[in-house]
């Protein structure tokens, strides 16, 4: 194989994990309508609906960071080492999406639904 080739396949894999990586986060963005005037059968229902693509979202993002690792080390190294504290906050986000999933719904929680619809906001 040419090196050439070797570059524009990674080049391809980079731009297609890095566009449904977008498309991701801009569909979790649709939690943002959870303030809105619903009863909590249709909030429930929106939230069961994007908590089955949290699972797809935080895959391609892992996927994403790998092939880009695997592809052009230096880049990333320097990128990600620069943006350190802006990874880290997706990374939490992502812990609290996750967490606010799972309790939102459970008899007896701490928080309260609302407080797990929040988190879900930020």
């Amino acid at each position: 194989m040419e090196l050439e080739y070797l570059q524009n396949y990674w080049w391809l894999l980079i731009a297609v994990l890095g566009s449904l990586l977008v498309f991701l986060l801009f569909v979790q963005g649709g939690q943002t309508m959870l303030f809105q005037r619903f009863t909590e059968s249709q909030r429930t229902m929106i939230i069961s609906s994007l908590g089955k693509k949290w699972e797809l979202t935080f895959t391609t993002l892992v996927v994403f960071g790998g092939a880009f690792f695997a592809s052009f080390p230096l880049f990333y190294s320097t990128s990600f080492g620069g943006a350190y504290w802006l990874w880290m906050l997706i990374l939490f986000s992502f812990v609290l999406q996750a967490v606010s999933y799972e309790f939102r719904r459970k008899p007896g929680n701490i928080f309260g639904t609302r407080t797990y619809d929040a988190f879900l906001f930020i």
